[in-house]
């Protein structure tokens, strides 16, 4: 039976040391959420109306792309189904700009299903790292995070047109400080 050599030191890594390598990331993460939860919270409607158009857009530039491959790629093992998937993604696309309203309503409750598996995955995540003197930032942004899927649900439909700016940019600042806090509680020396 063959012996299993030990493992050095920096072979295992440690969640502490990869938050440290990236901690100028993380700083630079944490102040850009903060900056986009504020502006998320002071225009809540047009941040809603924004993300919803965005999204549309988005849906509707990857669906002709995807046309586009299914026609003229060179795969041509599922090229139906990939042309049918592409058309739906069109559809769906032309759907939510030309509705606002009911797109904004469908964005919501994906965000509050989103909240609510992002709060319990990141609650989770920070049990796993409270080696690290920030996790308990960690802990609070998922907690805030499940707290605000739950009330996003619980008032959907009725407050569509302002619940996903509000609470997308309170939930960002909280993930913002989150990140903060982490970053500059990295020690500098492992980042370099």
């Amino acid at each position: 039976m063959a012996s299993i050599p030990p493992m050095s030191d920096s072979s295992i890594s440690s969640p502490v040391q990869a938050l440290s390598k990236s901690r100028g990331w993380l700083i630079f993460a944490g102040f850009l959420s903060v900056f986009v939860g504020f502006f998320a919270m002071g225009s809540p409607f047009l941040f809603s109306i924004v993300l919803a158009q965005f999204l549309a857009a988005f849906i509707l530039i990857s669906g002709c792309i995807s046309l586009a491959l299914a026609i003229f790629g060179k795969h041509v093992a599922h090229r139906v189904l990939d042309g049918v998937l592409a058309l739906f993604r069109i559809v769906a696309g032309i759907v939510l700009l030309a509705c606002v309203a009911s797109s904004v309503a469908v964005i919501t409750l994906i965000l509050a299903i989103f909240l609510i598996i992002e709060g319990v995955s990141v609650i989770i995540g920070a049990f796993k790292m409270r080696e690290h003197a920030g996790w308990v930032w960690t802990l609070i942004s998922g907690i805030a995070a499940l707290v605000l899927g739950v009330m996003v649900y619980s008032r959907w439909p009725n407050d569509s047109a302002w619940v996903i700016g509000l609470f997308y940019g309170i939930n960002s600042l909280f993930w913002g400080i989150s990140l903060l806090s982490m970053g500059f509680a990295a020690p500098k020396s492992a980042a370099a």
